[in-house]
């Protein structure tokens, strides 16, 4: 077992204006290998800030991992801070230099000069090819150490260290991970069901991750450890479970309806399009989705052929409401399917119903049937996908059920 650093560059990562999800990215990555990822850091767009914890690292680590800092503008210290802390020169190179300005025509543009230092590097890196962007990574290895430095963008920089990871020879260790994706179960009460199996005890662990599909319940350590874990903890989790390691609900979603030859219409107010958004972006969606609506307003609701009594009596916040827009979604459309969400997305009450309210209508073959959520969620974005997956909880529970 060997240590290694993480460390992600930017000032924008210390003032919480971007979410460092690089660092545990990579930190996951390296979890199938005998490497000890002892610590992970942030560092401001400071030069000798930066180099000094670079060298700090470089000191102690077999591996360092930086991402960040490599574009044009003169914030973008990366490059110079390893050069200070490994004590090499920058030096310009042709090829990457000519590379770049071929990027640019190729888009029709000149190079603005300032990229120019994207062609910069220290004599023992070698170059991490970026297919995505106009930053290419280093890889530095010397003395049985190794520093990567790769892009901030996340879509630059995954398909980068996806080719890079194999190339440096990590050892291996046995390491196995389960994933069971939830809905409808907070973390609290799945760590009330597992009681005495939630453990973490450097063999293997289980935690809980909170997420817009629900709650992920990972179980990862020595395979001999996990597979009599998973076992156990598959049977406690029960009907919340709807999927398993890779699996997405608006794939599932899709895939179960095509299993049936069935169809699924959408009709969306609190949602407000997301709904339709995951399904169709999936490839082939347009197999099984048929399409949606999304009257937002009060106006637009009742402008829908739904009895305004419904409205009037009930609500547009309401079960019933819920359903008798999926009802009309299903005729509307000619669907097999139909769901409608509804609710209260903020940031005030409606119809004394609070923040984080979501109805869910699910029509079909067995009839019209509803659910109500208590959402939890920081923003609207976020209550919209949250509401958006339920729908599509829901409906994936709902086929299973059919077949």
């Amino acid at each position: 077992m060997f240590l290694a650093e993480i460390i992600g560059v930017g000032d924008e990562l210390l003032y919480g204006e971007t979410v460092d999800t690089n660092t545990a990215e990579i930190a996951v990555s390296l979890q199938p290998y005998a490497v000890e990822v002892r610590r992970t850091l942030r560092v401001a767009d400071d030069l000798e800030t930066l180099a000094q914890e670079v060298h700090q690292a470089w000191q102690k680590a077999r591996l360092v991992v930086l991402s960040g800092g490599l574009g044009p503008t003169p914030d973008d210290i990366t490059r110079e801070a390893i050069a200070a802390a490994l004590g090499e020169t920058l030096e310009l190179d042709p090829v990457v230099l000519e590379w770049l300005e071929k990027l640019f025509a190729d888009r029709g543009w000149k190079m603005p000069e300032a990229n120019r230092k994207q062609a910069l590097k220290i004599p023992s890196a070698r170059w991490i090819e970026n297919p995505r962007g106009t930053a290419p990574g280093w890889w530095v290895h010397q003395a049985d150490k190794d520093l990567i430095c790769l892009p901030g963008p996340p879509a630059e920089w995954r398909p980068m260290w996806a080719q890079t990871l194999p190339q440096l020879h990590l050892p291996p260790k046995p390491y196995k991970q389960v994933t069971f994706k939830t809905f409808g179960l907070g973390e609290s009460r799945i760590v009330e069901l597992l009681g005495e199996l939630f453990k973490r005890n450097g063999q293997v662990e289980v935690g809980t991750y909170a997420r817009m599909d629900g709650v992920a319940v990972v179980v990862r350590g020595e395979p001999s450890l996990v597979d009599p874990l998973v076992e156990r903890i598959r049977p406690l989790l029960g009907q919340a479970v709807w999927g398993q390691d890779s699996d997405t609900l608006p794939v599932l979603t899709l895939k179960a309806l095509e299993a049936q030859q069935a169809t699924l219409a959408t009709l969306e107010s609190v949602t407000g399009g997301a709904l339709g958004a995951l399904l169709t972006g999936v490839a082939g969606a347009s197999r099984s989705y048929l399409g949606g609506l999304v009257p937002y307003s009060l106006a637009a609701k009742s402008q829908l052929p739904i009895d305004p009594g419904v409205a009037a009596q009930h609500g547009v916040v309401s079960a019933a409401f819920a359903e008798a827009m999926a009802s009309t979604a299903r005729h509307m459309l000619n669907s097999t399917y139909a769901l409608s969400t509804t609710g209260v997305a903020g940031p005030e009450a409606l119809e004394d119903q609070p923040v984080g309210t979501l109805y869910v209508g699910l029509a079909g073959p067995g009839g019209v049937k509803s659910r109500h959520y208590r959402l939890p969620g920081a923003n609207r974005d976020v209550l919209r996908q949250r509401a958006a997956h339920a729908a599509l909880a829901f409906l994936v529970s709902e086929l299973r059920g059919a077949q």
